[in-house]
Protein backbone atom coordinates (compact mmCIF):
# COMPACT_ATOMS: atom_id res chain seq x y z
CA UNK A 1 0.00 0.00 0.00
CA UNK A 2 3.20 2.43 0.80
CA UNK A 3 4.17 1.98 -2.39
CA UNK A 4 0.77 2.53 -3.83
CA UNK A 5 0.76 6.03 -2.20
CA UNK A 6 4.28 6.70 -3.57
CA UNK A 7 3.16 6.42 -6.75
CA UNK A 8 0.27 7.95 -6.33
CA UNK A 9 2.46 11.31 -4.99
CA UNK A 10 4.80 11.06 -8.39
CA UNK A 11 1.52 11.11 -10.37
CA UNK A 12 0.18 14.09 -8.89
CA UNK A 13 3.74 15.91 -8.88
CA UNK A 14 3.81 14.70 -12.75
CA UNK A 15 0.76 16.03 -13.58
CA UNK A 16 1.68 19.59 -11.87
CA UNK A 17 4.26 19.67 -14.32
CA UNK A 18 2.67 18.59 -17.52
CA UNK A 19 -0.04 21.46 -16.77
CA UNK A 20 -3.29 19.48 -14.87
CA UNK A 21 -5.16 21.35 -12.38
CA UNK A 22 -8.44 20.74 -9.78
CA UNK A 23 -7.21 17.51 -8.94
CA UNK A 24 -8.14 15.41 -6.31
CA UNK A 25 -6.55 15.71 -3.16
CA UNK A 26 -3.94 13.12 -2.26
CA UNK A 27 -6.61 11.52 0.27
CA UNK A 28 -8.88 11.00 -2.23
CA UNK A 29 -6.98 10.27 -4.63
CA UNK A 30 -5.52 7.00 -2.33
CA UNK A 31 -9.08 6.44 -1.67
CA UNK A 32 -10.42 5.94 -5.39
CA UNK A 33 -7.24 4.21 -6.15
CA UNK A 34 -7.67 1.73 -3.83
CA UNK A 35 -11.25 1.06 -4.38
CA UNK A 36 -10.19 0.95 -8.27
CA UNK A 37 -7.82 -1.64 -7.24
CA UNK A 38 -11.12 -3.67 -5.53
CA UNK A 39 -13.69 -2.46 -8.62
CA UNK A 40 -12.85 -4.41 -11.84
CA UNK A 41 -13.59 -1.63 -14.79
CA UNK A 42 -15.91 -1.99 -17.70
CA UNK A 43 -13.57 -3.61 -20.71
CA UNK A 44 -15.35 -1.33 -22.74
CA UNK A 45 -14.60 2.27 -20.86
CA UNK A 46 -11.83 4.25 -22.24
CA UNK A 47 -10.15 7.14 -20.64
CA UNK A 48 -8.86 10.97 -22.76
CA UNK A 49 -6.96 12.90 -20.89
CA UNK A 50 -5.95 16.32 -22.29
CA UNK A 51 -2.98 18.61 -21.80
CA UNK A 52 -6.06 21.73 -21.18
CA UNK A 53 -8.03 21.61 -18.08
CA UNK A 54 -11.11 20.06 -17.74
CA UNK A 55 -10.70 18.20 -21.16
CA UNK A 56 -10.89 14.76 -18.89
CA UNK A 57 -14.01 12.57 -21.48
CA UNK A 58 -15.23 9.71 -20.63
CA UNK A 59 -17.24 7.35 -23.45
CA UNK A 60 -18.05 3.87 -24.07
CA UNK A 61 -17.55 1.94 -27.32
CA UNK A 62 -21.18 1.73 -29.23
CA UNK A 63 -22.63 -1.87 -27.83
CA UNK A 64 -24.26 -3.97 -30.39
CA UNK A 65 -28.26 -3.00 -31.20
CA UNK A 66 -30.65 -3.99 -29.65
CA UNK A 67 -33.31 -6.76 -31.30
CA UNK A 68 -35.89 -4.29 -31.97
CA UNK A 69 -38.64 -7.44 -31.68
CA UNK A 70 -37.26 -7.73 -27.76
CA UNK A 71 -40.04 -5.43 -26.44
CA UNK A 72 -42.52 -5.69 -28.96
CA UNK A 73 -45.00 -7.60 -26.34
CA UNK A 74 -45.32 -4.61 -24.60
CA UNK A 75 -46.60 -2.64 -27.53
CA UNK A 76 -49.14 -5.58 -28.14
CA UNK A 77 -49.97 -5.48 -24.36
CA UNK A 78 -50.55 -1.82 -24.83
CA UNK A 79 -52.63 -1.74 -28.07
CA UNK A 80 -54.55 -4.50 -26.73
CA UNK A 81 -55.74 -2.40 -23.63
CA UNK A 82 -56.36 0.48 -25.29
CA UNK A 83 -58.64 -1.71 -28.24
CA UNK A 84 -60.58 -3.52 -25.32
CA UNK A 85 -60.92 0.41 -23.23
CA UNK A 86 -62.52 1.72 -26.37
CA UNK A 87 -64.43 -1.20 -27.10
CA UNK A 88 -65.84 -1.04 -23.55
CA UNK A 89 -66.44 2.73 -23.67
CA UNK A 90 -68.18 2.18 -27.28
CA UNK A 91 -70.84 0.35 -25.56
CA UNK A 92 -71.19 2.11 -22.62
CA UNK A 93 -72.13 5.22 -24.63
CA UNK A 94 -74.01 3.46 -27.37
CA UNK A 95 -76.03 1.01 -25.07
CA UNK A 96 -77.42 3.64 -23.26
CA UNK A 97 -81.25 4.21 -22.76
CA UNK A 98 -82.19 6.63 -25.22
CA UNK A 99 -86.46 6.47 -25.39
CA UNK A 100 -87.56 4.40 -21.70
CA UNK A 101 -91.08 3.82 -22.95
CA UNK A 102 -90.20 1.65 -26.27
CA UNK A 103 -86.89 0.12 -24.56
CA UNK A 104 -87.48 -3.58 -26.09
CA UNK A 105 -84.57 -5.05 -23.90
CA UNK A 106 -85.88 -3.20 -20.24
CA UNK A 107 -86.34 -6.55 -19.07
CA UNK A 108 -82.83 -8.05 -20.09
CA UNK A 109 -79.41 -8.20 -18.07
CA UNK A 110 -77.99 -4.74 -18.38
CA UNK A 111 -75.07 -5.96 -19.77
CA UNK A 112 -76.97 -7.66 -22.74
CA UNK A 113 -79.13 -5.01 -22.84
CA UNK A 114 -76.19 -2.54 -23.68
CA UNK A 115 -74.74 -4.88 -26.08
CA UNK A 116 -77.85 -5.50 -27.96
CA UNK A 117 -78.69 -1.74 -28.28
CA UNK A 118 -75.31 -1.30 -29.36
CA UNK A 119 -75.91 -3.77 -32.07
CA UNK A 120 -79.06 -1.88 -33.24
CA UNK A 121 -77.55 1.23 -33.26
CA UNK A 122 -74.72 0.25 -35.67
CA UNK A 123 -77.43 -1.46 -37.84
CA UNK A 124 -78.94 1.84 -38.23
CA UNK A 125 -76.00 3.84 -38.65
CA UNK A 126 -75.27 1.56 -41.74
CA UNK A 127 -78.47 1.50 -43.01
CA UNK A 128 -78.02 5.10 -42.75
CA UNK A 129 -75.30 4.77 -45.44
CA UNK A 130 -76.61 2.26 -47.93
CA UNK A 131 -80.31 3.93 -48.12
CA UNK A 132 -80.86 6.80 -51.03
CA UNK A 133 -80.10 10.62 -48.80
CA UNK A 134 -83.53 10.92 -49.35
CA UNK A 135 -86.86 9.04 -50.15
CA UNK A 136 -88.21 11.10 -52.52
CA UNK A 137 -85.47 12.02 -55.13
CA UNK A 138 -86.92 14.05 -57.21
CA UNK A 139 -89.44 17.70 -57.17
CA UNK A 140 -92.62 17.10 -57.80
CA UNK A 141 -94.13 17.24 -61.05
CA UNK A 142 -94.16 20.62 -62.94
CA UNK A 143 -97.65 21.89 -62.87
CA UNK A 144 -99.45 23.90 -65.55
CA UNK A 145 -99.44 25.90 -67.49
CA UNK A 146 -95.65 24.56 -67.49
CA UNK A 147 -94.34 21.93 -69.56
CA UNK A 148 -93.79 18.72 -67.45
CA UNK A 149 -93.02 15.69 -69.97
CA UNK A 150 -95.14 12.35 -69.96
CA UNK A 151 -91.83 10.38 -69.79
CA UNK A 152 -88.69 10.26 -67.62
CA UNK A 153 -85.35 9.02 -69.51
CA UNK A 154 -82.86 8.09 -66.62
CA UNK A 155 -79.51 7.69 -68.27
CA UNK A 156 -76.40 6.12 -66.96
CA UNK A 157 -73.28 8.21 -66.90
CA UNK A 158 -70.08 6.24 -67.26
CA UNK A 159 -70.01 3.41 -70.18
CA UNK A 160 -73.29 5.04 -71.75
CA UNK A 161 -73.12 8.48 -72.50
CA UNK A 162 -68.92 8.48 -71.85
CA UNK A 163 -65.96 6.30 -71.47
CA UNK A 164 -63.09 7.15 -69.18
CA UNK A 165 -59.60 6.57 -69.99
CA UNK A 166 -56.69 6.89 -68.45
CA UNK A 167 -52.59 8.09 -69.74
CA UNK A 168 -50.06 8.47 -67.47
CA UNK A 169 -50.02 12.05 -69.09
CA UNK A 170 -52.97 13.14 -68.92
CA UNK A 171 -54.38 11.24 -66.04
CA UNK A 172 -57.99 10.39 -66.26
CA UNK A 173 -60.27 11.72 -68.85
CA UNK A 174 -63.67 10.82 -70.18
CA UNK A 175 -64.35 10.49 -73.94
CA UNK A 176 -67.78 11.68 -74.90
CA UNK A 177 -69.94 9.16 -76.64
CA UNK A 178 -70.76 9.75 -80.53
CA UNK A 179 -74.53 11.20 -80.73
CA UNK A 180 -74.58 12.58 -77.26
CA UNK A 181 -76.11 15.88 -78.15
CA UNK A 182 -78.05 14.82 -80.89
CA UNK A 183 -79.25 12.25 -78.77
CA UNK A 184 -79.91 14.88 -75.78
CA UNK A 185 -81.22 17.44 -78.01
CA UNK A 186 -83.92 14.88 -79.97
CA UNK A 187 -85.25 13.90 -77.23
CA UNK A 188 -85.69 16.75 -74.47
CA UNK A 189 -89.09 19.16 -73.97
CA UNK A 190 -91.44 17.89 -74.27
CA UNK A 191 -91.03 14.54 -75.32
CA UNK A 192 -88.87 13.29 -72.03
CA UNK A 193 -88.10 14.71 -69.28
CA UNK A 194 -83.63 13.34 -69.04
CA UNK A 195 -82.31 12.37 -65.60
CA UNK A 196 -78.79 11.62 -64.93
CA UNK A 197 -79.00 8.86 -62.36
CA UNK A 198 -75.23 7.02 -62.02
CA UNK A 199 -73.32 5.41 -59.64
CA UNK A 200 -70.67 8.01 -59.91
CA UNK A 201 -69.93 10.44 -56.66
CA UNK A 202 -71.06 14.23 -57.46
CA UNK A 203 -67.60 15.70 -56.96
CA UNK A 204 -66.43 13.83 -59.92
CA UNK A 205 -69.47 13.55 -62.09
CA UNK A 206 -70.98 17.13 -62.15
CA UNK A 207 -68.22 18.63 -64.20
CA UNK A 208 -68.49 15.34 -66.53
CA UNK A 209 -71.91 16.50 -67.14
CA UNK A 210 -71.83 20.07 -67.22
CA UNK A 211 -69.52 18.73 -70.66
CA UNK A 212 -71.57 16.59 -71.75
CA UNK A 213 -74.43 19.05 -72.00
CA UNK A 214 -73.52 22.37 -72.20
CA UNK A 215 -76.90 23.29 -73.72
CA UNK A 216 -78.78 22.03 -70.26
CA UNK A 217 -81.26 19.52 -71.81
CA UNK A 218 -80.36 17.30 -68.88
CA UNK A 219 -83.15 18.52 -66.37
CA UNK A 220 -82.26 16.67 -63.08
CA UNK A 221 -78.47 14.63 -61.74
CA UNK A 222 -78.29 11.92 -59.08
CA UNK A 223 -75.79 10.26 -57.90
CA UNK A 224 -74.00 7.77 -55.71
CA UNK A 225 -75.65 9.04 -52.59
CA UNK A 226 -78.80 9.15 -54.49
CA UNK A 227 -78.20 4.49 -54.90
CA UNK A 228 -79.74 2.31 -52.82
CA UNK A 229 -75.80 0.06 -51.62
CA UNK A 230 -77.01 -4.07 -51.77
CA UNK A 231 -74.39 -6.52 -52.03
CA UNK A 232 -71.67 -4.12 -53.20
CA UNK A 233 -73.64 -2.58 -56.14
CA UNK A 234 -75.42 0.76 -56.15
CA UNK A 235 -78.74 -0.52 -57.15
CA UNK A 236 -81.02 2.41 -58.52
CA UNK A 237 -83.99 2.60 -57.31
CA UNK A 238 -86.75 3.90 -59.48
CA UNK A 239 -89.73 4.02 -56.84
CA UNK A 240 -88.29 7.14 -55.00
CA UNK A 241 -88.15 9.20 -58.40
CA UNK A 242 -91.78 10.98 -57.61
CA UNK A 243 -92.55 9.80 -61.08
CA UNK A 244 -95.22 7.65 -62.68
CA UNK A 245 -93.44 3.91 -63.01
CA UNK A 246 -95.22 2.87 -65.54
CA UNK A 247 -93.54 6.04 -67.69
CA UNK A 248 -89.90 5.53 -66.86
CA UNK A 249 -87.65 4.20 -68.57
CA UNK A 250 -83.57 3.62 -67.23
CA UNK A 251 -80.92 3.31 -69.87
CA UNK A 252 -77.82 1.27 -68.16
CA UNK A 253 -75.19 -1.01 -69.26
CA UNK A 254 -75.26 -2.98 -65.84
CA UNK A 255 -78.50 -5.15 -65.20
CA UNK A 256 -77.40 -4.98 -61.35
CA UNK A 257 -78.24 -1.69 -61.21
CA UNK A 258 -82.32 -2.00 -62.08
CA UNK A 259 -82.76 -5.35 -59.99
CA UNK A 260 -85.39 -3.77 -57.80
CA UNK A 261 -87.20 -2.53 -61.40
CA UNK A 262 -85.94 -4.62 -63.64
CA UNK A 263 -89.09 -4.53 -66.35
CA UNK A 264 -88.27 -0.38 -66.13
CA UNK A 265 -84.92 -0.88 -67.97
CA UNK A 266 -83.21 -1.19 -71.35
CA UNK A 267 -79.96 -2.50 -71.01
CA UNK A 268 -77.13 -1.64 -73.26
CA UNK A 269 -73.99 -3.09 -74.33
CA UNK A 270 -71.22 -1.14 -72.49
CA UNK A 271 -69.36 1.52 -74.63
CA UNK A 272 -65.75 0.94 -74.72
CA UNK A 273 -64.97 4.23 -76.30
CA UNK A 274 -65.51 3.16 -79.88
CA UNK A 275 -65.47 6.42 -82.31
CA UNK A 276 -67.85 4.94 -84.87
CA UNK A 277 -70.43 3.81 -82.69
CA UNK A 278 -73.85 4.59 -83.56
CA UNK A 279 -75.92 2.93 -81.21
CA UNK A 280 -76.93 6.39 -79.64
CA UNK A 281 -78.38 7.53 -82.86
CA UNK A 282 -80.02 4.32 -83.67
CA UNK A 283 -82.02 4.91 -80.20
CA UNK A 284 -83.35 7.99 -81.43
CA UNK A 285 -86.51 6.64 -83.19
CA UNK A 286 -86.85 4.05 -81.00
CA UNK A 287 -87.76 6.21 -77.78
CA UNK A 288 -88.86 8.79 -80.64
CA UNK A 289 -91.83 5.77 -81.09
CA UNK A 290 -92.15 5.64 -77.27
CA UNK A 291 -92.86 9.15 -77.13
CA UNK A 292 -95.41 9.75 -79.99
CA UNK A 293 -97.36 6.41 -79.50
CA UNK A 294 -99.06 7.66 -76.19
CA UNK A 295 -98.75 4.33 -74.56
CA UNK A 296 -100.06 4.22 -71.12
CA UNK A 297 -97.45 1.75 -70.05
CA UNK A 298 -93.98 1.09 -71.03
CA UNK A 299 -92.83 -1.96 -69.78
CA UNK A 300 -94.63 -3.94 -72.53
CA UNK A 301 -92.52 -2.38 -74.82
CA UNK A 302 -89.39 -2.79 -72.80
CA UNK A 303 -90.18 -6.52 -71.65
CA UNK A 304 -89.53 -7.56 -75.44
CA UNK A 305 -85.83 -6.34 -75.94
CA UNK A 306 -85.16 -7.29 -71.72
CA UNK A 307 -83.43 -10.32 -72.42
CA UNK A 308 -81.29 -9.70 -75.56
CA UNK A 309 -77.69 -9.19 -75.11
CA UNK A 310 -77.62 -6.25 -77.38
CA UNK A 311 -81.07 -4.38 -77.46
CA UNK A 312 -79.74 -2.06 -80.28
CA UNK A 313 -79.19 -4.93 -82.78
CA UNK A 314 -82.36 -6.17 -81.55
CA UNK A 315 -84.41 -2.80 -82.82
CA UNK A 316 -81.94 -2.41 -85.78
CA UNK A 317 -83.44 -5.96 -86.94
CA UNK A 318 -86.91 -5.39 -86.35
CA UNK A 319 -87.09 -2.29 -88.10
CA UNK A 320 -85.09 -3.90 -91.15
CA UNK A 321 -87.82 -6.77 -91.61
CA UNK A 322 -90.53 -4.00 -90.65
CA UNK A 323 -89.18 -2.34 -93.29
CA UNK A 324 -89.02 -4.89 -96.21
CA UNK A 325 -92.69 -5.96 -95.10
CA UNK A 326 -93.98 -2.19 -95.85
CA UNK A 327 -92.03 -2.40 -99.06
CA UNK A 328 -93.52 -5.51 -99.97
CA UNK A 329 -96.74 -4.76 -98.86
CA UNK A 330 -96.38 -1.09 -100.99
CA UNK A 331 -95.41 -3.10 -104.14
CA UNK A 332 -98.72 -5.07 -103.65
CA UNK A 333 -100.82 -2.49 -103.76
CA UNK A 334 -99.58 -1.21 -106.38
CA UNK A 335 -99.27 -4.47 -108.53
CA UNK A 336 -103.23 -4.75 -107.32
CA UNK A 337 -103.68 -1.65 -109.06
CA UNK A 338 -102.23 -1.94 -112.14
CA UNK A 339 -103.96 -5.40 -113.11
CA UNK A 340 -107.43 -5.00 -114.94
CA UNK A 341 -110.45 -6.18 -112.94
CA UNK A 342 -110.78 -9.98 -113.81
CA UNK A 343 -114.47 -10.71 -113.20
CA UNK A 344 -115.59 -7.42 -115.83
CA UNK A 345 -113.36 -9.10 -118.50
CA UNK A 346 -114.94 -12.63 -117.57
CA UNK A 347 -118.76 -11.63 -117.89
CA UNK A 348 -118.25 -9.94 -121.09
CA UNK A 349 -116.53 -12.49 -122.94
CA UNK A 350 -118.88 -14.84 -121.40
CA UNK A 351 -122.26 -13.02 -122.30
CA UNK A 352 -120.67 -10.61 -124.78
CA UNK A 353 -120.50 -6.80 -125.41
CA UNK A 354 -123.80 -5.36 -124.33
CA UNK A 355 -126.28 -3.57 -127.00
Amino acid sequence: MAGAVACVRRFGNFSCLCGFSRLSSLTNLTRNYSRTLNTPKPSNLKIICCRKPYQIAHYYVKSKPKDPHALSWKAVFALCSGISCGIGFSIAYLGQVRDEENDIYKDENIVLAHLYRARDWLHEFKESFAEPSSDLLLPDPLPEPYIQPKYTLVLELTDVLVHPEYTTTSGWRFRKRPGVSQFLKALTLPMFEIVIYTHENGFSSAPVVDGVDPEGFIMYRLFRDATKYTNGTHVKDLSRLNRDITKVVLVDCDSRTSQLQPRNSLVLKKWNGDPKDTDLFELIPFFHMIATSNVDDVRPILDFYRNEEDPVAAWRRNQDLLRKQQEELLLQQQQQKQQPSGGGFFSRGLFGPRR
